[in-house]
């Protein structure tokens, strides 16, 4: 199977030297642990980046790497990567799967958060239904913990370091 790697903006850049990542064959993507912790659920699911959602919806492996802020997973990977699998496979599979945190089902809580989900945004996730090749989602996450949360020169510096121009 193919796969995609998507290293979440800021922390999952710490993963290009952590895990010595081949630049050519990254993509990034942007799930917001601050969209889940003030319950903006609609909104983490509008911004979405097409290129995920399209090699999600074409059955690529997409491994999301993410880091912790002290913590060996972040809110993004266990919670994030959660309520868009609960999302996407409601919209495109027509499956209601029970989602868990931490080992906690929730699925009360993304139900009732799933009826707050624009219509704008059901359109906007639906689009890429008529892609489908994939039979069921296939995303992993790779995550560890990190003590460079917070300091944007440390990650510039990697980026610079790792894609010159």
């Amino acid at each position: 199977m193919k796969s995609k790697i998507f290293l979440n903006l800021t922390n999952g850049i710490e993963a290009l030297e952590k895990f010595n990542l081949n630049i050519d064959k990254i993509n990034f993507i942007r799930i917001q642990s601050t969209h889940l912790e003030n319950e903006a659920f609609d909104k983490l699911l509008s911004t979405l980046d097409s290129n995920f959602l399209m090699s999600l919806a074409l059955g690529y492996e997409c491994i999301i790497y993410d880091f912790g802020a002290k913590s060996d997973t972040s809110k993004a990977v266990y919670y994030g990567i959660e309520w868009i699998k609960y999302v996407l496979n409601i919209r495109w599979f027509g499956n209601l799967e029970t989602p868990f945190i931490k080992g906690k089902k929730v699925e009360k809580q993304f139900a009732e958060h799933y009826k707050k989900i624009s219509k704008k945004t059901k359109k906007q996730i639906d689009y890429y239904k008529k892609f489908l090749l994939a039979d069921k989602l296939n995303i992993t996450s790779v995550t560890a913990a990190t003590n460079n949360d917070n300091q944007p020169d440390f990650y510039l510096n990697i980026i610079k370091n790792n894609f010159v121009l």
